[in-house]
């Protein structure tokens, strides 16, 4: 074997040693870096300590053949990628070589060394290639596995459905609690008809539109409301065209409920603050004002300037008293309790007219009752902040409050004339208007918050009522 660098790309094998160096010196000439070996067991011997890039070798040698230096290379796990160097007719041998793994054969003949290095560059670039389709593979496999394990342990079931919107592929399907297998399957076949609506409304306008969608959804499961962030995409093919869809739901119960905790005792304390202004201060108030009006009534007859600063008095604090009883049926809503939303959304209106001098008013067509108590206090408390927003930030002068339930479909709308709003209403993020669209989403309602043509807003609130049993 001719002195070389261990690490040679290539290994020429060939026991013609004239035509071994004629063939190094082609292929050195052409850029390759070239180790040689005049004997099969110099060549075994060679590739137990290196590994070149392409092995060229005799098909057949003085002492081996060139089927049993890949046998033993195969058995020694040593074998690298080889290209087959043979004698005029050994042509058939040579393709059946191939068969063996053989990248491609060579012909001693005339044009055999002008052709050597372009096939040996042609062979070493293929291998190149299917390195790098090799590594990108197994990138690719590492990811998926990484992907999966991930989604093993993930609180996300993430799928892909048809256009018909059927399952094609579901992982962690436990997540939606269905209790049943959802591939080849529609929601129809899965969920209730009410809940099945639902979600196949919301696939079918990504199918429709091609644009994305999230929204938060409620599915029942072992007799209790469960929540999910729903997420889904459009899914296309190369050619643009619409294959289906992908999404992901992860379920938001526990934050939910935590939520609502929050929304309950936030109320408790408006509620016991209200009280504390009616039952405490309100008193105390009352009791001033009494105070006042003796003492202007035992002056009227001595001094009556003085008489007439006492009834002074006496008037202020009943005008404070009137609003320290506004601000707690605000905060603590007796009225709504006692005889339902209508009432206390007609006392909204006129409390905002009494406190802010703003021309407020409520309408309904006809009687309207709700079953749920904590529905109507979220109504409630919507048409409340609706008007806040609108006197506070839009400068109304006028506010209309319309209460309707037409075919057990209920509609809140407040309707104002102020300032509207700054940028597109949807894109709104007020914490007022956060808190309307969450306090809709307590209770099942779709909330619409749309700019006037003339100028103001309007808030509208939709829930699917079930009367009261004392309804008529």
């Amino acid at each position: 074997m001719s002195e070389g660098k261990p690490a040679a790309t290539l290994l020429v094998v060939d026991d013609d040693r004239g035509l071994l160096r004629l063939t190094a010196k082609a292929l050195e000439r052409a850029g390759f870096s070239v180790a040689t070996a005049a004997s099969g067991a110099e060549a075994i011997a060679w590739l137990k300590e290196n590994q070149p890039a392409l092995l060229l070798l005799d098909l057949k040698l003085q002492d081996f053949d060139a089927r049993q230096i890949i046998s033993q290379l195969s058995d020694l796990k040593r074998l690298p990628s080889f290209l087959i160097i043979t004698g005029q007719g050994d042509e058939r041998v040579a393709v059946e070589m191939m068969k063996s793994g053989a990248r491609d054969y060579l012909v001693k003949g005339a044009e055999f060394l002008e052709v050597l290095p372009s096939v040996t560059a042609r062979v070493l670039a293929q291998i190149e290639q299917e390195g790098k389709l090799a590594a990108a593979e197994a990138a690719l496999r590492l990811s998926e596995e990484r992907f999966r394990v991930a989604l093993k342990f993930s609180p996300i079931m993430v799928f892909n459905q048809d256009t018909e919107l059927r399952y094609t592929w579901v992982h962690n399907e436990a997540v939606v609690q269905t209790g049943k297998v959802m591939l080849a399957r529609t929601d129809a076949e899965l969920f209730s008809a009410e809940e099945a609506d639902r979600l196949t409304q919301i696939k079918a306008r990504v199918l429709m539109t091609g644009a994305g969608l999230r929204q938060e959804v409620c599915l029942a499961a072992n007799g209790q409301k469960h929540y999910y962030d729903l997420t889904v995409e459009p899914v296309r093919d190369d050619a643009g065209r619409m294959t289906g869809i992908t999404g992901a739901a992860m379920e938001v119960t526990g934050r939910k409920r935590l939520e609502e905790e929050i929304l309950q005792i936030s109320e408790m304390e408006q509620r016991r603050i209200g009280q504390d202004l009616h039952d405490g201060i309100c008193q105390h108030l009352a009791a001033i004002e009494l105070k006042s009006q003796s003492l202007a009534d035992s002056l009227g007859k001595k001094a009556r300037t003085h008489a007439a600063q006492a009834e002074e008095i006496a008037r202020h604090v009943r005008d404070v008293i009137g609003q320290t009883r506004s601000l707690a049926r605000g905060l603590s809503p007796f009225i709504l309790e006692t005889e339902g939303l209508v009432s206390a959304l007609r006392e909204l209106a006129a409390g905002t007219e009494r406190l802010f001098g703003a021309k407020c008013q409520f309408q309904t067509d006809g009687l309207v009752s709700i079953a749920d108590p904590a529905a109507a206090t979220h109504l409630y408390r919507i048409a409340q902040e609706a008007v806040t927003n609108a006197i506070k930030h839009g400068k109304a002068g006028r506010i209309e409050i319309f209460l309707t339930n037409t075919n057990g479909r209920l509609l809140l709308s407040i309707t104002d004339d102020g300032l509207g709003f700054r940028s597109q209403p949807q894109s709104a993020t007020g914490m007022g208007l956060r808190i309307m669209q969450y306090r809709a989403g307590m209770i099942g309602a779709a909330l619409l918050v749309q700019a006037q043509a003339g100028g103001g807003a309007r808030i509208v609130c939709f829930l699917q009522n079930s009367p009261s049993p004392a309804a008529k």
